[in-house]
Parts: C-alpha cells; structure tokens; sequence
C-alpha cells in the first residue's frame, strides 16, 4: 500500500496555520509562559501535554483517515518531546492505526508527566521497543523538543538519519528534532518534515533558514490554554496579512495625488539607471502620488525614457557619477519632497560617496537608504550622529556586514543579532534582507523584530532590492511610521513576488515582474479579513 499524500504545498510558499497572537517566541520564554500556566493559572502539566499529543493525533487523523491497518512510526526520545510521542500513539491506536513506538534512551530516564503517559500507553498494549518499522507510512518525529541545543548524541542522530530515509510524510512534533528552536541551526542530523505542528506559540527557529526549510508546513495548536493571559516579553512578531491590512493607508474617494506624498529618488550613474528607475516605478506601483528621480546628467534623458508617469531632475555629474556640487540640488528638491531614496546606482566613487555623507548629515526629511548610500555609511558611520529625521537602512547580508565590520558568514550565522546590533548602532530602522527578511527598530531600547515570511527564490534577482526601496519609500512619504513602513513595504515586496512565481514560475522571473504584480499584491491584501 502506497504511502498517504500530505495536501500538494505551494512548493515556494512559507505555509503556516496559525489564529492566534503574532508574537514568536524563543525556548526560554516558552518555558517560561509553560511554567506560568501551570502554576499561575492551575492547568496540570500533564494536561497540558494530554492536549499537545492530542493535536498532533488529531492533525493526522485528519490528513490521513481512515487509519485501520495504517503502519505509523513514532519515534521518541525520553524527555517531554517523547511524552507527546506517548499520547500520540495512544489516540492513534485508539483509533485502528498499527502504531510503532520506537524509544530511543534508557526509559528509566523517563520521568514526570512524560512517565504518567508512558505508563498509561503500556496499559492499553502498546509497549514501546527499540525497533523501527519497515514498511511505515506515518512517521512522528517526538525526539528532541525546544531545550535541546548542539548537535544530536549519535544514538539520536541515527534515529533522525533512519526518518529521513524514508518517503513517507513526516509530522514533526513542536520542532524538528536536530534544530534550534532559537537560531534555527542545525549543527548535526536534522529531521526534514513535511508538517511541524508547535505549540502555543510559533518558535523563532522556524522561521530562520535552515530550520524553516526543515520545518515544512507549520501549525500552531494552543493546546487548550489562552496564552494570551499570560504576558510576553518577546521581542519578535511575525508578518501576518490581518495586521498588515490594518497598516495599509486608506485611499479616500475625495483624493488628490498631493495627499499621497511626493518622493524623490537620488541615485543612477552612468550605466547604473536602471536601479533609481525601478525604485520610482515601484513608488508609484505602490500608490505614491508624485516620484522624482534625480539622477546624473548621463542617466537622466534614459530614465526619463523609461518613466512616463515620474519627473526626472538632471544633477551635476563627475566621470558619470554624482558630483559634490549636486548636493545643493538634491536638498533643494528634498526641501519640496515628503521623504527621499538615496543611493540606488550611485557607484562607489570617492566624491560620491562622500556627497552621500553629506546629504546624510544635512537631509532633515525621511531617508530610505540602499546599495551605494549603505556603502558610503558602513564608511563613514558618523554620517548619522546627531540626525533627528527617521532613517531606514535596507542592506542584504554583504551589505549589513559592511556596517557592522565583520564577514558575511557572521551575518548568516546569526540573522536575529545582526539585524539588531546594526539597528541599535545606527539608531535606524534596519531591513536585513533575505529568505526572512528581518526588520527591527532600533529607535526603541527592546529593539523589536518583525520576521517576514512572504516571498520566494525567483526574487533573487538584479533590482528586486530597488523595488523593495521604492515601495517602503512610498509609504514613508505617506507619512507612515518608519518600522510599520518597513514592514509593510517587506510583506507586500514578498507576496507581489509570490504572484509573480505562480503566474510565470519562479526560475525566469526579473524584477520588473514583481514591480508590476505589487497592485495585485495590495489588493490580496485589501481583500484579506
């Protein structure tokens, strides 16, 4: 007999169910909020975990129904990831699954609420051995929970080595055994799980490569407990559609193109006008009333060519590059603007470089900076001292590691601390772009994290992060706040690129292509409840 199917995924698509809070938490504070809920608020811990077994068993009868005669392979450790496993197998059985408990410990080392399901599983037949099954077509991964760090003991990692060796689905429990439940690392074995059904709330791991791509689809289960009764001190949200449509500007019926901010783009250099031009269409894609771009005399007739519906400005130029003298001319516009773009296309020359520096002291409008504009800071970081204008940073992992000093595989290494040391040293808004792209705040002292999950490999491509700027651009100079800009701008950067991969697939498409789909992605979203 063939092996269940899970539901086909959206292959590129980051799938989650979840109608809970936005917050994600990291394994402290889950113990934390896990021991508040059974001290402050009287819900036994074996309870508690009764409910988190039952979800899993309830999410596979739902799946894979009918059940009788079906071979399911549960493999458990002896803490309280493997109490889960415990309660799974029960109901499982209950329900006419051939169920295969496979322990992996001494059971003497079972203990607790894990020890009262363990026994009760005995009782009702089912007496956990050492082996696994051949021929199963459910398996449960219940090994590790959210406590365990560093690579798995080797008895484990054979374990997790056996589940993925087979094809049939696999059904994580909480979290995929062998990840971080923190960092999302996995610095041994690591189970590869079709589903990953967490409790209470989403875990940071989970959305931190490569523990989302191990994690597959992920469910949220409350498990029977409000959590939302119990306060959190988590830093880090998620990205959800309820809370960005709340973010989305309203658009009057008696509207004019003044009441919807006027921005201008700097940037372009002789062969490079490509990247302010696709920052200023995507501005006006995403419902900015007015975009001007003011580029070097060499790239402005060719921009101009390429936008019908934007301005464009001649600046004085230098070997194809902005000049110094330019700087006059782009604060004169600026003082007319509602908030700027700055450094898309700019090159890295010297008298470049040190305009940007310049403008960044002097500009006292909201600032959007990229590519040549987070070069010019990462050299001269006292560029920002004393500016009182908001300031969003929007560098990729090359560029985030420039501003903060250090190597590229640092930043890969750790996505979360990145994004909020370069926050907290700049004092900006700070977008680390990427397969969850980071944005956090470092205007507020508990630097605040929002972890987007939109988006898909086809946006690895030349001026996708142009677009990204123009849209953030344009809802600053609506006047939005600078991080519910930024992730605004992220989210629908993300799904306009997801409408795109579904229409052409993901492997040809160009920047261009997402730029275009952003009025799709706005109306998704204004269409979500």
């Amino acid at each position: 007999m063939e092996s269940p199917a899970l539901p086909d995924s959206l292959a590129f698509y980051f799938v989650i169910r979840y109608d809970g809070l936005v917050k994600i938490v990291t394994a402290d504070e889950i113990r934390r909020l896990d021991r508040a809920a059974v001290q402050e608020k009287g819900i036994p811990g074996v309870v508690l975990m009764e409910n988190a077994g039952r979800a899993v068993a309830d999410l596979v009868l739902e799946r894979f129904s009918p059940l009788n005669g079906c071979t399911v392979w549960i493999a458990c450790g002896t803490g309280s990831n493997g109490g889960d496993g415990f309660v799974i197998a029960r109901h499982l059985a209950v329900a006419g699954a051939s169920v295969t408990v496979q322990l992996i410990g001494d059971e003497n080392r079972i203990k607790g609420d894990a020890r009262v399901h363990y026994e009760i599983l005995r009782r009702i037949g089912v007496a956990p051995g050492v082996d696994a099954p051949r021929d199963a077509r459910i398996k449960i991964d219940a090994l590790l929970g959210t406590g365990v760090k560093g690579a798995p003991r080797d008895e484990i990692a054979a374990a997790i080595d056996a589940l993925n060796a087979t094809d049939a689905p696999t059904i994580a429990v909480d979290m995929p055994s062998g990840v971080d439940a923190d960092t999302g690392a996995s610095p041994g074995a690591a189970v590869r799980a079709d589903v990953t059904v967490t409790f209470g709330y989403p875990k940071l791991g989970l959305f931190l490569s490569p523990g989302a791509d191990l994690a597959g689809e992920i469910v949220v289960s409350p498990i029977g407990f409000p959590w939302t009764a119990l306060e959190s001190a988590t830093p880090y949200t998620w990205l959800r559609p309820g809370e960005m449509r709340r973010l989305l500007p309203e658009r009057p019926r008696e509207s004019h193109k003044g009441m919807f901010g006027h921005l201008l783009v700097a940037g372009g250099s002789r062969g490079m006008s490509g990247a302010p031009a696709m920052a200023a269409r995507a501005a006006l894609r995403t419902g900015a009333g007015l975009v001007t771009v003011a580029a070097p005399q060499c790239a402005q007739p060719i921009i101009a060519s390429r936008l019908d519906e934007a301005m464009t400005v001649p600046l004085l130029e230098r070997d194809g590059a902005m000049a110094a003298q330019s700087v006059d001319q782009i604060l004169d516009l600026a003082s007319k603007m509602d908030a700027v773009c700055l450094g898309p296309g700019m090159t890295q020359q010297e008298e470049t470089q040190a305009a940007i520096c310049e403008l960044l002291r002097r500009l006292d409008k909201p600032v959007v900076l990229d590519a040549d504009g987070l070069n010019a800071l990462a050299r001269h970081p006292e560029s920002l001292a004393g500016r009182q204008a908001l300031t969003v940073l929007t560098p990729h992992p090359g560029e985030c590691a420039r501003l903060l000093g250090v190597d590229t595989s640092a930043i890969q290494t750790d996505r979360i601390g990145a994004v909020r040391n370069a926050a907290k040293r700049y004092g900006s808004v700070v977008v680390l772009k990427g397969a969850r792209t980071l944005i956090c705040d470092g205007r507020k002292d508990s630097l605040p994290v929002a972890v987007n999950t939109t988006g898909n490999p086809g946006m690895a491509t030349g001026g996708s992060g142009d677009t990204l700027t123009g849209i953030i651009g344009a809802f600053v100079a609506r006047g939005m706040d600078g991080f519910d800009a930024a992730c605004l701008g992220v989210y629908l950067h993300g799904s306009a690129g997801d409408i795109a991969a579904a229409s052409i697939g993901p492997q040809g498409m160009i920047a261009g292509d997402i730029c275009e789909a952003v009025p799709a992605a706005i109306l998704r979203l204004m269409e979500r409840r």
